[in-house]
């Protein structure tokens, strides 16, 4: 047996090197997981989390839908029960148009009610960023 280890050896060297090259090759085949935007906003929005969720709306807006203190304490007083995309539609001009119902509480009151928000989002990098162009839900 050990007669056979010492024919195998030279080969051994080899094969290791070999193996790795094809495993790196097999890894740069399994693309990397794309961040849905769409998605984390409204999982952002699920959570209520109006700060994070007013740093998806597009820089370029964002000056004109100043988003002060106050606003924001008004927006902590919503806690949102259900986020549902009813729909997800690609535009001619590269926008994509979204419209949600959005489920909360308002904390005040107790009471559950319903919103449609309508979304619209563009992109500047070829949809690797999407921005939110039409602001927070208007509770």
């Amino acid at each position: 047996m050990p007669a056979m280890f010492r024919r195998l050896r030279p080969l051994f060297i080899p094969a290791a090197l070999l193996f790795a090259l094809v495993l790196s090759a097999c890894s740069s085949l399994v693309p990397t997981p794309k961040i849905d935007m769409f998605e984390e906003y409204g999982n952002t929005i699920r959570w209520s989390d109006w700060d994070l969720a007013w740093n998806f709306t597009d820089p370029a807006t964002r000056g004109a839908l100043t988003l002060p203190q106050e606003e924001l304490e008004r927006l902590q007083n919503y806690k949102i029960t259900g986020y549902n995309v009813r729909l997800h539609e690609p535009q001619p001009d590269g926008t994509v148009k979204q419209i949600v119902d959005i489920h909360y509480v308002e904390q005040s009151t107790q009471i559950e009610r319903s919103y449609r928000d309508r979304q619209v989002w563009r992109t500047d990098d070829d949809g690797d960023h999407w921005w939110l162009t039409t602001g927070l839900p208007a509770f």
